[in-house]
C-alpha cells in the first residue's frame, strides 16, 4: 500500500520541478517584453527627433527660401549687411568673390505680368519685379517679410527696412545659434555682379541644446530685363 502511494507521488511534479519550468518558460517571456519595450522606445525617440519644433524650423525655412529663390529675378535681388539697423549691401572683401549678410531680399513677379510671356502688347523692360520677400535675421529669430514693390522700391529704401508695402511677416524660426555669426547668407560677386546663387547657411540650436544644420542653395532662375 505504501509503494502504491509512493509511485503515484513520484508520477507527478515536484514543486522544484515547477518552479524551474515556470522560470525556463518567463526567460523568453521576458526577453521578448524587453526587446519590444526597447523597439517602442527607439520609434517613440526617432518620432520625437523628427517631430521636434527645429526640425520643422529647418524643413520651413529651407522650403520658403527654395520656393521663393527658384521663382525670382537673378539681376535684381540684393544681400545686406545689417549694422546697428542699417541695411547695406554686402560686399567682397578686398580680392575676394563671396559677399556675405544677414538679409537678402528677393524680387519675383506675380499675375498679370510674367517676364517669361509678356503680353503681346506690353514689354515692361524695367518691370524687375512685382513682389520681394526679404528673409532677415533679427535677434535669434529668421524671419522673412512679403510685400509688394512700389515704384520701384521694395523692402529696403535707402537703408531702412520697410512696412509700408509689406503684406505679411513670418517668423521660421526663434532658435538661430548667431554664436558663430549672423552672415547666413551669401553669393558670389564677380565685376561687381552677383551669379545669381544664393546660399544660406545657418545652425538651429533649441532649448534642449539639441542642433539641428540648415544648408541650402537656390539657383534664381528668372533674368529680366536681358
Amino acid at each position: 500500500m505504501h509503494s502504491k502511494r509512493y509511485n503515484s507521488f513520484r508520477s507527478g511534479f515536484t514543486l522544484m520541478e515547477i518552479a524551474v519550468t515556470v522560470a525556463i518558460i518567463a526567460i523568453p517571456i521576458l526577453a521578448v517584453g524587453v526587446l519590444a519595450a526597447s523597439g517602442s522606445r527607439s520609434v517613440r525617440q526617432s518620432y520625437n527627433s523628427i517631430h521636434k519644433e527645429i526640425r520643422q524650423d529647418a524643413l520651413a525655412a529651407t522650403t520658403a527660401f527654395s520656393t521663393i529663390g527658384r521663382k525670382s529675378n537673378r539681376s535684381n535681388y540684393t544681400i545686406y549687411k545689417v549694422i546697428n539697423g542699417i541695411y547695406l549691401t554686402a560686399q567682397p572683401l578686398l580680392n575676394q568673390e563671396i559677399a556675405e549678410g544677414s538679409a537678402v531680399e528677393f524680387r519675383y513677379w506675380e499675375e498679370p505680368f510674367n517676364p517669361a510671356s509678356p503680353p503681346a502688347d506690353v514689354l515692361e523692360v524695367t518691370n524687375t519685379g512685382t513682389h520681394y520677400a526679404l528673409f532677415y535675421l533679427e535677434g535669434h529669430e529668421l524671419k522673412v517679410d512679403y510685400g509688394r514693390v512700389v515704384d520701384g522700391v521694395g523692402a529696403v529704401s535707402k537703408g531702412i527696412r520697410l512696412t509700408s508695402g509689406r503684406i505679411r511677416s513670418i517668423t521660421l524660426s526663434r532658435y538661430v545659434d548667431i554664436s558663430s555669426g549672423t552672415n547666413i547668407f551669401s553669393h558670389n560677386v564677380v565685376g561687381g555682379s552677383g551669379r545669381g546663387s544664393v546660399r544660406m547657411n545657418l545652425v538651429l540650436t533649441d532649448d534642449e541644446g539639441e542642433s539641428a544644420e540648415v544648408k541650402t542653395s537656390v539657383l534664381l532662375r528668372m533674368n529680366w530685363p536681358r
